[in-house]
């Protein structure tokens, strides 16, 4: 009779462990799963620019991933610094995230204007870095990208990037060609500056602000603008330092302008505004044949730098650039 008592009570007992071994059990493999669907723990390759080999390399961390977040913290990884030496971030120090949105594996991304300030070298080795980065994850496909809100449009028509039509180690060819919007100035028979917006096919191996200014001297495309500066003009040499672009032209800049004022000015003008509408240009200085000149008591005084002068402009028209921000001299 206490033997199966005994054997009753143990029974109890066993029944009663079981059922809790197998609650907290349960318990746990739903934590587990739930933890696997909502933050993937997984070795990532964050992808930099490897200076001595010339090309992108990558270094491998394990990163928790989390669908609401994982676009802006590998963005941050990109930023980090990397472990070893010959590995450089190819994210500029202050570009920053605007704004995305991720639909059927597409993900769309607005990044700050900081990006313009990138050579056109160093912004395809971003682009491509953060692509390859970025499809690391089962999140995402495809990648189309924005600045400030407006659409970055390339010469070769491609929208979505992935890994298929991006390749993880560009060469940097002369030859290279993107498509790039800019923003001209040329005058009217009112003696005023009128804007013309046009795309160009941008080379890679040189400078916007060059671009600019050689559209500049070739002339308007829009009917019943006028030039200003003399298509017999040479580009010497130009460059952009701490914000102010040294423009170096050939002397027909100023002797084919007959020392007409008003022609100086809008040709003076047409330049500086044109080029104002980079974000890293906040000045120009004039050079001619490579000395700082002053072309004379009433004209503006190129032996400094100038800075942008709306007033010129048709209507008082205040003219963004294609950023979408106003810039003042």
């Amino acid at each position: 009779m206490k033997n199966n008592k005994k054997l009753f009570l143990f029974g109890v007992v066993f029944v009663i462990i079981t059922i809790l071994f197998i609650t907290i059990l349960s318990f746990l493999m739903t934590i587990i799963a739930n933890n696997n669907v909502n933050n993937n723990i997984k070795n990532i390759k964050i992808y930099y620019y490897n200076k001595i080999e010339k090309n992108l390399s990558f270094e491998e961390r394990k990163i928790t991933l989390n669908k609401d977040t994982f676009v802006n913290d590998l963005f941050n990884e990109m930023k980090t610094t990397s472990k070893s030496t010959n590995l450089k971030s190819t994210v500029p120090k202050n570009l920053s995230i605007l704004n995305y949105r991720l639909n059927n594996y597409n993900l769309y991304i607005n990044f700050s204007n900081d990006y313009n300030t990138l050579s056109d070298k160093d912004k395809l080795i971003f682009r491509a870095s953060f692509i390859w980065t970025i499809t690391e994850t089962n999140f995402v496909n495809n990648i189309k990208f924005y600045i400030n809100g407006e659409e970055l449009t390339f010469y070769d028509n491609l929208e979505l990037f992935n890994r298929d039509n991006t390749i993880l180690n560009p060469i940097i060819s002369p030859d290279k060609i993107e498509r790039e919007k800019i923003t001209l100035y040329f005058t009217n028979e009112n003696n005023k500056l009128v804007e013309e917006t046009r795309n160009i096919e941008a080379k890679q191996n040189k400078s916007m602000e060059l671009h600019i200014v050689e559209e500049i001297i070739a002339g308007p495309k829009v009917k019943g603008n006028i030039k200003t500066v003399p298509l017999e003009t040479k580009i010497r040499n130009i460059k952009t330092e701490d914000n102010i672009c040294y423009v170096d032209l050939s002397s027909d800049f100023i002797s084919k302008l007959s020392n007409d004022i008003t022609k100086e000015n809008l040709a003076i003008y047409s330049i500086v505004n044109s080029l104002t509408n980079l974000d890293k240009v906040n000045k120009v200085q004039f050079l001619i044949d490579g000395e700082k000149i002053n072309l004379s008591k009433y004209s503006v005084d190129i032996s400094q730098p100038i800075g942008r002068y709306e007033s010129i402009i048709q209507n008082d028209k205040k003219t963004k650039n294609i950023t979408g921000d106003n810039k003042k001299g």
